[in-house]
Order: structure tokens, then C-alpha cells, then sequence
């Protein structure tokens, strides 16, 4: 995969501290301190059911507070208006789509976040970039593509373990994810000259295979599994940083995830968790470039996650229309799906691996 052309300047952003395990956020403080933002006005951004409670805990002495019931380009580009030339930083305490909304802002506003996850179902807790749907809603309000890694993140896993293992389990989904995204980057190499980072592709490839290699240990629902998968996605985020696009940790199998959740909106259902989907796109995948796929689908049943349609609640016809779409989600990105499925190979592909 080495090439010898000569490559442009690189220059990579990422996080300067980043502090997991339990009790973490008590040391909220001193991180706001050791990356100088103590006794500056921040802005603490908290989900409408989960995050008040722990505020005392961040210690922020002069900080705006707003509870965040809507994701949506107009809220964002509302509060960044508000408090631009107010506010010299953002946290960002809650859910993937609270660090969304508090990395958008960010880029809006030009000004440093800090990830502070109560979740771990993937891994926008440190990417640089926000949801796909969430970005093509900027797009059309003339916001430019985020690419904001947080300044610190403070993942505590004393939190994280309150949550539903339902999340967690998601987050281990969206992490074998990685073993397709990397694959069809590398096809993408040979059949397009797409630039390649082996460090990049090797810390998203690490991070699935450090799931796989812990299976018994993420069965059980405790602090050291949250931690393995914390951990996990931590690197995922960093390996698109590297990168400077989110090749390494997303293909085919996030296109499909991506599929869903338009059609979902197009057609009025509930997606299943991100996770979730990727998980169910990866056996998919992982059969189309001749991986073994069967042991990526044993691995999801032995941790009971989702490995078919109906366990998602989710219609056969989607999955169907999932597949066909997929490849025109992103044009821009070359992988094993090339320039799109029939009808009938996506019929005989969910047939094969018995995902619907």
C-alpha cells in the first residue's frame, strides 16, 4: 500500500487531552484548566432528560447553560448567533447527538468543545465530523462540511455503564464496522489511486479487532467492558483525524446505515440505533468482499446484537431499498458496492447471509 508519489502537507487535529474510566468528569476542572480555558465563559450543552445532574460536577464558574430538545440546523445556527463574541468555548454533555449539535456550533463559531459522552453507541464521542443526515441539513443552510475535533474528552465510564447496554452494544456494532470501512478504502486505492494512511487504517482495523479479541469480556455489562469500547471508538476518532476524512472508520456498510435512516425520513418509520445498522451492513459487506463473514455474524449473535431485519424492526423491502441506494448516499466514495446493487443481488445478498 506504500506509494512513492510524493505527498502534499499534512496536518492533523486532535484532541490535546483526553481523560476515561470512572469518575472521570470529577476532573473536569483541572482539564479546563490544563488546556486553558479556566476563567473563560464557556457554554455547557445538556440533553432535555439526562445531564443537569451532573453540571455540579464540571465546576464551570461562569457558564451558560441550554438544554438541547431539537437537532436541527436552525437551533444551531440559532444559538451560535446568540452567543458568538459571548462565549469563548462549548461542552458538549450528553449523547451522540448533543456532541453533534455542540460540534457544529464549534465550527460555526470557530471555537474549541469539549466531548463530554454519557453514551457509547459510536464513535462521534471524538470524530471530527457529524452525522451524515445532520451535515447535508447544514449543507442546504450554507454551513461547509464540520471538521472539528474536540480539545479534550472526559469519558467516563461510571456514567456510561447507567446507560442502557442496549448503546453499548451499538457502539461494538459501529466498531466491527471498521473491518469493511478499511477494506473498501483499500479498494478504493487499487481501483481509484485513492490516498491511503496505514496508520490511519491501522488504528480503525485495531479498534474492531480489539472488540473481537474481547468477546467474553464484553458479554458482561460492567465497567471494563464499557471501557474496552470506549477506548475502541477513542481510536476510531483519532484514526479520521489522521486521515482527514472519515474513510478509515466509514464505507459501504455506514452508506447502508446511512440509506436507512433517509428512507426512514422519507417514509416516516423509527431507524434502529446507528450501531445497529452498521452492524447488520457489516455481514452484508463482509460477504461481498469475501470476508469471513460468518464469524463477523457469530461474533454479533454471541453478544446479542441485532444480526437480522426483524430483530431491528425494521421492514425486508428497506433493507432491500437500503442496498440498491446505498451507493448514491455518498458519490464520492468508491467501495465494494461500485456503482450499485439490483434488485435481484440484493435480494440473493440478504437471502445468502439471512439478515432478512
Amino acid at each position: 500500500m506504500i506509494s512513492s508519489q510524493r505527498k502534499s502537507l499534512e496536518m492533523y487535529e486532535i484532541p490535546r487531552v483526553i481523560v476515561f474510566g470512572p469518575g472521570a468528569i470529577s476532573k473536569a476542572p483541572d482539564i479546563l484548566s490544563k488546556i486553558g480555558l479556566e476563567g473563560l465563559r464557556g457554554l455547557i450543552l445538556i440533553g432535555p432528560r439526562f445531564g443537569g445532574h451532573l453540571l455540579d460536577k464540571i465546576e464551570c464558574r461562569i457558564c451558560d447553560v441550554e438544554e438541547v430538545d431539537e437537532v436541527s440546523p436552525e437551533k444551531i445556527i440559532a444559538l451560535s448567533n446568540k452567543y458568538s463574541r459571548v462565549i469563548d468555548y462549548i461542552v458538549a454533555l450528553g449523547g451522540g447527538r448533543i456532541i453533534d449539535f455542540g460540534k457544529a456550533m464549534a465550527h460555526i463559531m470557530n471555537a474549541p468543545y469539549v466531548s463530554i459522552p454519557t453514551i457509547a453507541s459510536h464513535d462521534g464521542i471524538a470524530s471530527p465530523y457529524v452525522s451524515h443526515i445532520l451535515q447535508l441539513d447544514l449543507s442546504k443552510h450554507g454551513i461547509s462540511k464540520v471538521q472539528r475535533s474536540p480539545i479534550a474528552i472526559i469519558a467516563d465510564t461510571s456514567i456510561i455503564l447507567e446507560a442502557p447496554r442496549r448503546y453499548l452494544l451499538a457502539g461494538i456494532g459501529e466498531l466491527i464496522g471498521k473491518l469493511i470501512a478499511v477494506k473498501d478504502w483499500e479498494l478504493a486505492v487499487r481501483v481509484k489511486g485513492e490516498e491511503f494512511s496505514e496508520y490511519a487504517a491501522a488504528l480503525a482495523r485495531d479498534s474492531a479487532l480489539i472488540a473481537l479479541r474481547n468477546r467474553d469480556r464484553l458479554k458482561v455489562h460492567n465497567e471494563e467492558s464499557v471501557r474496552i469500547v470506549v477506548k475502541a471508538l477513542l481510536g476510531c476518532g483519532v484514526a479520521m483525524a489522521i486521515a482527514g476524512n472519515s474513510r478509515p472508520c466509514s464505507g459501504s456498510e455506514h452508506l447502508f446505515s446511512h440509506a436507512i435512516d433517509l428512507l426512514a425520513r422519507d417514509k416516516g418509520f423509527r431507524p434502529a440505533l446507528h450501531g445497529e445498522q452498521v452492524a447488520l451492513g457489516a455481514i452484508m459487506m463482509a460477504y461481498l468482499h469475501g470476508m469471513k463473514w460468518r464469524r463477523i455474524k457469530s461474533f454479533l449473535q454471541s453478544l446479542n446484537i441485532p444480526i437480522t431485519a426483524k430483530e431491528l424492526g425494521i421492514d425486508r423491502e428497506i433493507i432491500i431499498e437500503a442496498l440498491m441506494m446505498a451507493h448514491n448516499v455518498r458519490p464520492d466514495r468508491f467501495t465494494i458496492l461500485g456503482a450499485g446493487l439490483t434488485r435481484k443481488a440484493a435480494e440473493n445478498l440478504i437471502d445468502v447471509t439471512g439478515v432478512a
